[in-house]
């Protein structure tokens, strides 16, 4: 919410989630931050993404039920990979591992059909690219 003289109220929740993410970070781990439609995690996350990580975060958008064809790929574009996807799964692999070597932020909000995760909002820290 980019509002002209507009500024981010602290609430409880927005503290509990930033504090939150901000040890996932530190500890290169995964989080996921759950609840009802509406609740504000979206909000929450960006919020505090924009403040832990500006630089580091990449956004990652998943169809329902991605094959792990389509995780690779979709990691390799929201990296910043240079060049073509590698054609075979070992490369492939080897390559998202160097890549995630450096930390980054993965985020994928609204998974749903995802395998791994059923949550609402997902921040994949440090070098663990699992699908959220």
């Amino acid at each position: 919410m980019r509002l002209p003289g507009a500024h981010v109220v602290s609430t409880r929740s927005l503290l509990i989630v930033r504090e939150n993410i901000r040890a996932a970070i530190d500890a290169r781990a995964m989080i996921c931050i759950y609840g009802q439609a509406g609740n504000g995690k979206s909000f929450a996350v960006n919020t505090s993404l924009r403040e832990l990580a500006p630089t580091v975060t990449r956004r990652i958008q998943f169809r329902a039920r991605p094959s792990t064809r389509d995780l690779r790929h979709e990691l390799f574009h929201a990296l910043g990979l240079q060049g073509r996807p590698p054609a075979h799964a070992i490369e492939f692999d080897r390559m998202l591992r160097g890549a995630l070597e450096e930390p980054r932020v993965l985020v994928c909000d609204e998974p749903s059909g995802c395998r791994s995760c059923a949550s609402s909002t997902c921040a994949i820290c440090g070098t663990t690219p699992i699908p959220t």
